[in-house]
């Protein structure tokens, strides 16, 4: 696995240097621009950037030692473009996903010819069939191009890949039963995205590609927390984990990590459409209480979408040795 997430990093840098930024949207997608004008437009509002407390440090030297404060910051951060597609043509940020899919791949393919191959694991529907609502498809999660827009540095590297479905066959595609350890694959109603059984979207285990949900936009808004899931937790994947809980030290200050992905809580993560639409930043599986179901008029042609994943930070600068804080602020 160490093996693995080198090489995907060694990919992503190459795609990097070799990939041009390109202003231009075709349908359906974003881009790298575009995600950043995104991000910088949306952080008033899906940020909640707001004064947080009051941190304590003791700072020593040979004439003694006195007590010193910084103010304590907290806000949502946009650490993850997560996508999920049919097939690699069909990526929503193409300039970074399509040579990002292309190359795993290539290099899955030597190791796990038969599982991935050359082909799509996705699946359309047919006007002949009747079992609409079973969907597979494949997704990564790759750091946001605008991550390190926040006051308090983010866990998150921008364009670093932290999950590949291609790299993550074996399980994303059901050939080993891995999720089976887990009580939520199999009792109903357990880590449901939504209110299970009135308004459930569906469940976050097991964490696969396929999904019995007939609506496109949920589907893909499942498949979506299942991928943050993933990175954020310890689990039989492969994946380059991304920090989630506790405290730590970064860029000079005490930085509160967000804690793992969860659905159903503001605090385990806000979701911001970027592909094929733009939207506000949510919780998936809010209620519905007219005919407009959510992602009604926001279907992609493609089959592919791209989110936004807020996560939630707390930080102050550094001036000693970090004592306490006092936290005033929503977390």
């Amino acid at each position: 696995m160490r093996v693995l997430r080198k090489s995907l990093s060694l990919l992503m840098s190459a795609v990097l240097v070799l990939t041009p930024m390109r202003p231009a949207l075709a349908l359906d997608t974003t881009n790298t621009v575009a995600l950043v004008a995104q991000a910088v437009a949306s952080y008033p509002a899906c940020s909640l950037w707001h004064p947080s407390g009051l941190c304590f440090f003791l700072h020593c030297t040979i004439f003694g030692c006195k007590i010193r404060t910084s103010t304590r910051f907290s806000h949502f951060n946009p650490d993850l473009v997560v996508s999920t597609f049919h097939d690699d043509a069909t990526h929503p940020w193409p300039e970074i996903g399509v040579p990002l899919a292309a190359g795993t791949r290539g290099l899955m393919s030597s190791l796990m010819a038969a599982l991935v191959g050359s082909d799509s694991g996705g699946t359309r529907t047919r006007g002949d069939r009747t079992d609409h609502q079973r969907r597979f498809r494949d997704g990564d999660a790759i750091g946001h191009p605008a991550s390190s827009i926040g006051t308090c540095p983010s866990a998150a590297t921008s364009f670093m890949p932290y999950f590949q479905s291609l790299a993550d066959a074996l399980v994303w595609r059901g050939f080993l039963p891995t999720e089976l350890i887990y009580p939520a694959t199999y009792i109903p109603g357990m880590r449901e995205v939504g209110s299970w059984p009135l308004n459930s979207w569906g469940n976050v285990h097991p964490r696969t590609g396929e999904l019995i949900q007939h609506h496109p936009v949920k589907n893909a808004a499942v498949l979506s927390q299942r991928i943050a899931d993933i990175i954020t937790r310890a689990s039989p994947h492969v994946y380059y984990p991304l920090s989630a809980g506790g405290m730590t030290s970064r860029s000079g200050q005490i930085v509160w990590e967000p804690p793992p992905a969860m659905e159903g809580s503001a605090m385990g993560g806000l979701w911001q459409m970027s592909a094929p639409s733009v939207t506000g930043c949510h919780v998936f599986g809010a209620p519905e209480f007219s005919p407009i179901s959510y992602g009604d008029f926001q279907t992609s042609s493609t089959a592919g979408y791209a989110y936004t994943l807020w996560r939630p930070y707390a930080c102050c600068r550094i001036r000693g040795i970090f004592l306490f804080a006092i936290t005033t602020g929503l977390w």
